[in-house]
């Protein structure tokens, strides 16, 4: 039973966008969906010329205004990042609160968060995104109260500026510090011979389930979005391989989110191999999408393709034709020189030969 009501909207910047802008609002949905939210009603407008103020047109905003009114919803959520000043005037022009995608994905990963490093890693995100709004209200806020050079508004402002800043400095030292003791880790395994597979991918496309048929593992697995928020480790037998279950990719990833997980790119960086988890029961269109966006998201990482190998997961969940038509969208996006190997990992379908593929790779050392 869903416990609050949502109202969204999206600002298309492509004129020319029939179906993205669709996808996007059904992700947005969904990820809301998992906080508890009912969406009852949505609001799309291709960019207007004056959207500098409130991300959208003034006309739409006062429509919105009237849906707002007439729905009573409890938040409106914007799928595109607002700044700090577009997220005020909505407010004050809706009587609402306002937040963006960003937001709602940190929402969810505060919500999975079960152990230090991902509180702090969260926390730091969270406090990072709303410091320029923080900053903003504050100065709007003591503005009338001050009175000359140091006066008590200016003191106060200042003063919950410095205490942000002073906690943001604080969460890096002890992230960084984490980091380096991680990474120290992370090169004694490969100083040692072994090779590290990380397990990417979109979130809710299996990767934890993947994990566990590789590494006999018995990691919880959940439909609810980014339940893997810090790295898991495991083995594979019989081989010098370390298996690292990641956080999941969301579709058009914020750069701020990816940096935030510093400790997740270090497993990706150093690692040999990535194993690109793809959930092959999608639709044709949304498979061609997510693999286009993780691909881009690897790129930006410093991995090239020569280095992936797709796992096309779900594979019970199709009859034959219609693997076969999404196995072609794969084939048109990647090319012929990246292996793709069919799997259920629910059912151990295929793991055999994903690890044969692991194996077969010269970067690839079995154990002694």
């Amino acid at each position: 039973m869903p416990r609050y009501k949502a109202m969204t909207g999206l600002v298309k910047t492509n004129v020319h966008d029939h179906n993205m802008y669709a996808i996007r609002m059904r992700e947005l949905e969904s990820l809301l969906n998992a906080l508890g939210y009912k969406v009852i009603d949505r609001v799309v407008q291709v960019r207007p010329k004056e959207a500098v103020d409130f991300m959208f047109g003034k006309g739409k905003v006062e429509e919105i205004r009237e849906r707002v009114k007439k729905l009573d919803p409890d938040v409106f959520v914007v799928y595109n990042t607002l700044s700090s000043k577009q997220k005020w005037n909505l407010e004050r022009r809706l009587g609402i609160e306002v937040i963006d995608r960003y937001d709602v994905t940190l929402m969810i990963f505060r919500e999975a968060a079960s152990d230090i490093l991902s509180k702090l890693q969260i926390e730091l995100a969270t406090l990072e995104k709303a410091f320029p709004y923080a900053k903003l209200s504050a100065s709007i806020k003591y503005r009338k109260m001050k009175a000359g050079f140091r006066g008590g508004g200016e003191y106060a402002y200042h003063k919950q500026v410095r205490a942000i800043q002073k906690r943001m400095k604080i969460l890096k030292r002890k992230i960084g510090k984490l980091s380096a003791q991680k990474e120290l880790e992370i090169i004694r395994r490969l100083d040692k011979g072994a090779s590290i597979v990380v397990l990417t991918g979109y979130y809710n496309a299996g990767k934890t389930s993947l994990f566990n048929a590789l590494t006999g593992f018995d990691k919880p697995v959940s439909d609810t979005p980014f339940t893997t928020l810090s790295s898991k480790y495991g083995g594979i037998e019989g081989l010098n391989v370390y298996v690292v279950d990641t956080i999941g990719f969301v579709l058009d990833l914020d750069p701020r989110l990816i940096a935030s997980f510093q400790l997740n790119l270090l497993d990706i960086k150093y690692s040999q191999k990535q194993v690109l988890v793809v959930d092959i029961s999608d639709k044709p269109d949304l498979v061609r999408v997510k693999i286009n966006e993780s691909l881009k998201i690897l790129n930006s990482l410093g991995k090239d393709r020569d280095s992936f190998i797709i796992a096309a997961n779900k594979i019970d969940l199709l009859e034959d034709y219609q693997y076969s038509l999404r196995e072609d969208v794969l084939r048109e996006t990647l090319g012929d020189n990246i292996p793709i190997i069919p799997i259920s990992a629910k059912r151990g379908t295929g793991i055999k030969d994903l690890v044969k593929e692991i194996v077969g790779r010269p970067e690839i050392q079995l154990a002694e």
